[in-house]
């Protein structure tokens, strides 16, 4: 038995001889049809070119699933100072479906600019070492005074956690007591937490997986130590994104007196000229508008805007008042910014 189903296992089949010759000859046809629509792809694309929405459509489909949120950091001009809202509501209006985040503080450098973004992580102490209810308590010691600025007594707070319970620090100041920080459980608690416990701030912990704009340093402009700060202060916060991460670093601007022979511009420019190196396309320039750039948002500059313009600097024009004040912008001014910002987002597809 086993003798006959060896040799039957030996004896041709003609339909499998003819099945084999078919399977080679239809897959010949096959690359060889595979090789002819190939090398008439482009002839394809002259006739039957690819409109515009469907190379957009396309682009999309090829950009991953991730967070869309447009988080911008900075000081004063972060928010607009000068003008009527944040250059990034501009930026916002021109991306749809972007969620936009504006944290900034007035007068702060760079290095508190990077505790609320994130990247320099936060310690405290506190009163008795111990929450108290719900009730404040007393900060006694912070690794960085994070809600802190010079130039005003505004009332400044954040949201995060210390050992697991949510909490919110909040900073007032008055002229003659000074400073004070507290701590708030957001719910009953008397955790014990111990000297130098850190802080999780919420925003920054959520806007981790954002695009983040990081405009720092202008209030660090005539330390000596400013370019130091900004840089340290920058390569935390991009080290803190979530990888890969998608980040821009603007210049610093150059204030209304700070002209070529000065201290303070020549110690912008250097700067400036270390960030462009070291962050490359990420970088946003702080240069003077182009003639473009000043006909893209229908401004024709004065004789006096002339001037500002041949010292490389921001005309007076798309300033605030300069009388009063020599940093910040005006609306057009920060589109002036907002347009560089947008153009960046769209080359590097963040």
């Amino acid at each position: 038995m086993i003798e006959d189903q060896k040799n039957k296992s030996h004896i041709k089949n003609p339909d499998n001889s003819f099945s084999r010759r078919r399977f080679f000859f239809h897959s010949g046809a096959a690359i060889f049809t595979t090789t002819l629509l190939s090398s008439c792809e482009g002839i394809i694309e002259d006739i039957f070119p690819k409109s515009d929405k469907a190379e957009e459509k396309e682009e999309e489909e090829q950009v991953p699933d991730r967070d869309k949120t447009l988080a911008f950091f900075g000081d004063s001009l972060t928010i607009g100072a000068g003008g009527t809202a944040p250059y990034g509501s501009i930026v916002a209006a021109a991306l749809a479906g972007r969620p936009v985040l504006s944290d900034g503080i007035v007068g702060q450098v760079a290095s508190r600019i990077a505790v609320r973004q994130g990247g320099t992580p936060l310690t405290i102490s506190i009163d008795g070492n111990k929450l108290n209810g719900i009730k404040p308590v007393k900060i006694t010691k912070l690794s960085n005074s994070f809600l802190s600025t010079p130039t005003n007594y505004d009332e400044y707070s954040r949201t995060g956690t210390v050992g697991g319970v949510r909490c919110t620090i909040r900073r007032t100041a008055n002229a003659e007591l000074g400073e004070n920080y507290t701590i708030t459980p957001a719910a009953v608690s008397v955790l014990d937490v111990p000297e130098d416990s850190e802080f999780l701030l919420e925003d920054a912990s959520r806007l981790k997986t954002a695009t983040q704009i990081l405009w720092y340093g202008r209030n660090n402009i005539g330390k000596s130590d400013a370019e130091d700060q900004i840089i340290a202060a920058l390569d935390s916060s991009i080290a803190y994104i979530t990888a890969p991460a998608r980040y821009l670093v603007l210049g610093v601007l150059l204030g209304q007196s700070d002209r070529k022979d000065t201290d303070n511009y020549k110690q912008v420019t250097a700067i400036n000229e270390k960030l462009a190196a070291k962050y490359g396309k990420s970088f946003v320039e702080m240069t003077p508008p182009t003639d473009a750039e000043l006909a893209e948002i229908s401004y024709s500059p004065s004789d006096d805007d002339r001037t500002d313009l041949e010292n490389l600097n921001f005309p007076r024009g798309l300033r605030a008042d300069v009388g009063t004040d020599e940093i910040h912008l005006n609306d057009k001014g920060y589109q002036i910014i907002a347009n560089r910002v947008i153009a960046r987002i769209k080359e590097l597809k963040f």
